[in-house]
């Protein structure tokens, strides 16, 4: 189940490692369990399509964190400087995720009833936050509020 959730990431893997060194081979696209052959061709070949509109948003991303790191290390913080290069990182940050769940979606709107939920189970459970013994970390009930007299 660990090795699900990185489909997300490499949906765009590619991408990221085009914009960071564009001499690296693609990653071999894995079988996910209970998936169709046609489903999985589906998601290796997502894997391993290039996307360029991915690789522009993924430099911006770069750009933006390494302005932060400069204003961050810089002798003198200037926390105008530190808070345009967070909303800047943070602004890429949330392309990028917007981009790839498009990517991913499409992916989905590809694949047979069958193989979509089976994979879309897998991924959304491997995200699920777990203790170091594996049990699944649940947020506690919100309480109602009771506003006094």
């Amino acid at each position: 189940m660990k090795t699900i959730f990185p489909l997300a990431l490499l949906l765009c893997a590619g991408a990221v490692q085009a914009a960071t060194a564009p001499n690296v081979a693609p990653a071999a696209s894995k079988r996910f369990p209970g998936v169709s052959d046609e489903g999985n061709a589906l998601l290796a070949r997502a894997q391993t399509t290039p996307d360029p509109q991915l690789q522009a948003i993924a430099k911006q991303a770069r750009a933006a964190h390494d302005q932060l790191v400069s204003a961050v290390m810089a002798p003198v913080i200037d926390l105008d400087k530190v808070t345009a290069a967070m909303r800047a990182e943070e602004a890429a940050q949330g392309q990028l995720r917007t981009h790839s769940n498009d990517r991913l979606i499409g992916v989905l709107k590809q694949m047979s009833s069958d193989d979509r939920g089976t994979f879309l189970r897998t991924l959304i459970l491997s995200r699920t936050p777990r203790t170091a013994n594996g049990q699944a970390i649940v947020a506690p009930p919100i309480a109602p509020s009771n506003p006094q007299p």
